[in-house]
C-alpha cells in the first residue's frame, strides 16, 4: 500500500493551490485533464488524489464548528470561542478551500470516465467513489457553513453565489444513495490491478450508508433552521432514511463488529484499521511519505495534555474537564453487593483516582487527563527529545457505535421505542453502564447523553446538540440565547474566509453587523 502512497504524494505536491479562490481552474484544464486520463490506472489515481484532499482536509476540519460544542469545564478565563463571542471573529473564521478542492479532484476525471476502457463494474466502482466524495463534501461543508456553493459535475472558473442549504443537502442525500448503489461492500473493493484492498480510506458501500445517514439526519433534525420558504419538507420520511441507512451498516455483521469493550476502542478501533472502523483517514506510519503530520486532525490535541505521562502533567490546553465532571459522566453504581463503573472512565482517561489525590490537586487542579488516544510520536533526538511531534494513529470518519447511536435516535423519533433503547443498551453493555430505565427520562435525550460518553472528544457533540435543538441547555454562553432570528440569520455556521474574489458571495447576516 505504501507505495500508492508515495505516488499520491508526487501528484499531489504537483497540483497548485494557490488559486484566487476555491472555484479557479485553469483554461488549458481540457487538454490537460484529457491526456491525463486515458486508463483505469489513470482513474485510480484520480480517485487516490482525491483521498489525498480528503486527508489534508482531516487536518483542517479540526479548526471547524466541532470544538465549539465540546464538553468543557474550563473557557480560558471567559475567552473561549464556545461562548459565542461575535466580537471576537477569528474563532469563527475559517476557510472552505480544502473542501472545495476534494469537489475539484472528484469533477476532473468526470468528462473522461465513460471513454476508459474498463468493464462496467469497474466504471460504476470509480462514479461511486465520485458521488461519494460529493456527498462526503456537502454534508460537513452544510453542517459548518450552512449555505454554501453547490457545483454538481463541472468545474467552476468565474463568481458563484450560495445556495440554501436544504437544497444543497438534497443534492447531496442524492449523491450518497448513488454511491451506497454503485460502491461494493468493504469486503469486497479491489484495485485497478484485482488485488484485495485492505485499508478504510477507500469509499465502499458502508461509508456511503454512513454519510447518507447523517445527511438525513441533519435535515431532518435541523428543519428549525430552515427558512420557511424551504422547510416543508417531511422529516419522519428523512427519519425513516436514517434507520434504513444505519440498518444497512448495522445488519453486515460479517464485515463491521463492535470492539469488545472501550479499551479496546482506545487501543484498536481508533488507531485504524479495526472492524469497529467504517471509514477513515489514514495517517499512521506514513509520517516520511508525507513530510511532518501535525496533531491537528485529532480534536484530542485540544485536550489536556499528550501524551500522557507522570513527568509531564502540565495544564496547558483550551479543552479540560473535571475529575468530578467525568465521574458524573462515567459513574459507579452497586451491583449485588459490588462495585460496577463504567469502563469508558479508565479507558478514555489516565489514572482518574489516583491523580485525584489531594496531594495531587497543586499540580492537576482537579482537572482530568485523556488518553483516549494513545499513539503519539516523539522528538527522538535533539533538545526537544520526548517532546510530542503528534499521532500515529488514523482519522476514523464514521464508526459502528456512531452508527448505532444514530439509529435509536432515528427510531425514539419514529416512535420505535423497543428499538430505540435494544441500541442505547448494547453500547450501554460494552461499557458495562447500567442499562436504559424510565426513570431515566426523556429517551431521546438519554440517546444524545449516550452519544456525548461515548463519542467523547471525537468532535460530534456540537452537531448532536444542533440536530436535537438542544442549544439552550447543552452550548455555553451566548449560544443558550440566540433567538430564532438569530439561528436564520447564520449564528451557528461559520464565517468564511477567503472568498474574496468571488463577486457573488455574502456572508451570513448574524456575522455582517460584526465584519
Amino acid at each position: 500500500m505504501k507505495h500508492c502512497y508515495i505516488i499520491l504524494l508526487l501528484l499531489f505536491g504537483a497540483i497548485n493551490w494557490s488559486c484566487e479562490d476555491a472555484l479557479t481552474m485553469t483554461p488549458e484544464a481540457s487538454v490537460t485533464f484529457g491526456s491525463a486520463y486515458q486508463t483505469e490506472k489513470d482513474i485510480e489515481r484520480a480517485m487516490f488524489a482525491a483521498e489525498c484532499v480528503v486527508r489534508g482536509f482531516a487536518s483542517q476540519y479540526v479548526r471547524w464548528s466541532s470544538k465549539l460544542g465540546e464538553f468543557d469545564d474550563y473557557f480560558s478565563n471567559g475567552g473561549d470561542f464556545a461562548l459565542l463571542q461575535p466580537a471576537k471573529l477569528n474563532g469563527y473564521t475559517c476557510a472552505w478551500n480544502y473542501a472545495y478542492s476534494i469537489l475539484k479532484e472528484t469533477n476532473s476525471p468526470i468528462p473522461f470516465l465513460n471513454d476508459v476502457s474498463m468493464s462496467e463494474e469497474r466504471r460504476n466502482f470509480y462514479w461511486g467513489q465520485i458521488h461519494f466524495y460529493k456527498a462526503f463534501t456537502y454534508l460537513h461543508l452544510v453542517r459548518n457553513f450552512g449555505d454554501c456553493m453547490l457545483i454538481r459535475d463541472e468545474v467552476i472558473s468565474g463568481p458563484l453565489a450560495r445556495t440554501s442549504w436544504v437544497d444543497v443537502i438534497d443534492y447531496a442525500i442524492g449523491e450518497a444513495r448513488v454511491a451506497a448503489n454503485l460502491l461494493p461492500e468493504y469486503s469486497e473493493l479491489k484495485d485497478a490491478d484485482g488485488d484485495a484492498v485492505t485499508y478504510k480510506s477507500f469509499p465502499c458501500k458502508g461509508a456511503a450508508n454512513a454519510v447518507l445517514a447523517h445527511l438525513c439526519a441533519w435535515k431532518a433534525g435541523c428543519k428549525y433552521m430552515a427558512p420557511s420558504v424551504k422547510s416543508g419538507y417531511d422529516e419522519n420520511a428523512l427519519w425513516q432514511a436514517v434507520d434504513s441507512a444505519c440498518t444497512a451498516i448495522i445488519s453486515r455483521d460479517d464485515i463491521y463488529e463492535l470492539a469488545p469493550n472501550p479499551e479496546t476502542v482506545c487501543t484498536s478501533v481508533l488507531v485504524g484499521g479495526d472492524r469497529e472502523s467504517i471509514y477513515e483517514s489514514i495517517f499512521r506510519g506514513f509520517a516520511d511519505e508525507f513530510g511532518e503530520i501535525t496533531p491537528d486532525f485529532l480534536m484530542a490535541k485540544e485536550w489536556q495534555t499528550f501524551p500522557v505521562t507522570t513527568s509531564r502533567l502540565t495544564l496547558s490546553r483550551e479543552c479540560r474537564m473535571l475529575v468530578s465532571s467525568v465521574r458524573e459522566m462515567f459513574p459507579t453504581r452497586e451491583e449485588g453487593g459490588e462495585k460496577v463503573t463504567d469502563l469508558r472512565r479508565d479507558a478514555y482517561f489516565y489514572k482518574l483516582d489516583s491523580l485525584a489525590h489531594d496531594t495531587l490537586l497543586p499540580l492537576t487542579e482537579g482537572y482530568a487527563f485523556p488518553w483516549k488516544w494513545r499513539y503519539t510520536r516523539l522528538e527522538t533526538s535533539g533538545t526537544g527529545t520526548g517532546m510530542f511531534r503528534g499521532y500515529d494513529q488514523n482519522k476514523i470518519w464514521f464508526r459502528l457505535a456512531d452508527i448505532i447511536l444514530l439509529r435509536a435516535e432515528s427510531r425514539v423519533r419514529l416512535g420505535n421505542i423497543e428499538g430505540a433503547i435494544d441500541d442505547l443498551n448494547r453500547i450501554r453493555k460494552r461499557a458495562n453502564a447500567k442499562p436504559y430505565e424510565s426513570a431515566e427520562g426523556d429517551l431521546r435525550y438519554a440517546i444524545f447523553k449516550e452519544r456525548e460518553k461515548e463519542l467523547l472528544m471525537e468532535g460530534s457533540r456540537w452537531y448532536d446538540v444542533l440536530r436535537n435543538e438542544y442549544y439552550k441547555t447543552e452550548l455555553y454562553g451566548g449560544y443558550r440565547s440566540v433567538s430564532q432570528q438569530d439561528i436564520l440569520d447564520g449564528c451557528f455556521f461559520l464565517i468564511v474566509n477567503g472568498e474574496a474574489n468571488n463577486t457573488l458571495f455574502v456572508q451570513y447576516p448574524f456575522w455582517q453587523k460584526y465584519l
